[in-house]
């Protein structure tokens, strides 16, 4: 939405700004970032804030965040283990959105006591004592058992992303497992609500999905042979039946779905393994 034409890009190793308008190597000398140790780096993905700002996730689970490309990171946040699939940021830099395979990571990067009370962690470093604790949003072990019970594969998530638009405030988060697309509510996520998270089934896997621009209402998901459009109220609480498979269209009324016998009961999901 600006005349900005330089990119960012990344390896396993290294950040670095493409200008398409250099002769030769495109790569802008003075904001690259190389880690001499490309295993131990192992970076996945990165994103940037509406000032520029970047967060940048790894194989190992790092989360580093900088204020600008050339330096070293100004926090680096500890690894909890998992790699990092996706990376997603508020345009502000105050929320940080980290996908995993089986769980998302919402971080606060504001510092919150202090000297540096107020600033970002992509500004000035968390002091070694109290770096941001990360939120672990999840899916319930009841719901796990049922999502995996009915497509017969482990729970792994698409990248996770906010609702994003000019000056439009985050308030959902979306992605996705198998056929079920996932939302959160950032508001009862922040205030500790039971059942943050609405899902809708497809028939099919979903592929990949985001927001529409400038908008939490609506939701673009790819399936295997279409692109479709959901409104976010048509995503309900979990359930037997919003777990269940689609029924055909046709079927009467009347009659219970067939997916029905396809239901967990109590001591297949007392007795799964989460």
């Amino acid at each position: 939405m600006t005349d900005q034409q330089t990119f960012l890009g990344l390896s396993n190793n290294a950040l670095y700004r493409v200008d398409p308008r250099l002769s030769g190597n495109k790569l802008v000398d003075s904001s690259i970032y190389q880690y001499a140790n490309a295993t131990k780096a192992g970076l996945t993905s990165m994103s940037t804030t509406e000032k520029g700002y970047i967060a940048v996730g790894a194989q190992n689970g790092d989360i580093r965040l900088y204020d600008r490309l050339g330096i070293r990171a100004k926090t680096a946040l500890p690894a909890l283990g998992d790699p990092i699939i996706s990376i997603d940021v508020s345009a502000d830099g105050h929320w940080i959105l980290a996908t995993t395979k089986n769980y998302l990571l919402l971080v606060d990067a504001v510092q919150h006591e202090g000297k540096n009370e107020g600033r970002l962690g992509f500004q000035v470093a968390f002091p070694k004592d109290s770096k941001p604790q990360p939120r672990r949003l999840a899916l319930k072990p009841e719901h796990v058992a049922q999502f995996q019970h009915e497509t017969k594969t482990p729970i792994a998530f698409t990248a996770a992303k906010f609702n994003t638009g000019p000056n439009l405030e985050e308030t959902t988060i979306v992605t996705s497992t198998g056929p079920f697309i996932v939302t959160w509510s950032l508001k009862k996520v922040l205030k500790g609500q039971k059942d943050p998270y609405n899902i809708k089934r497809y028939s099919e896997e979903v592929k990949a999905d985001n927001f529409r621009f400038n908008s939490d209402k609506g939701i673009i998901v790819a399936l295997p042979n279409e692109v479709d459009m959901v409104m976010k109220r048509a995503l309900k609480k979990p359930t037997r039946e919003s777990i269940a498979p689609p029924r055909l269209s046709g079927a009467s009324g009347g009659r219970r779905s067939s997916a029905r016998r396809g239901y967990l009961g109590r001591n297949d999901i007392v007795n799964s393994p989460y």
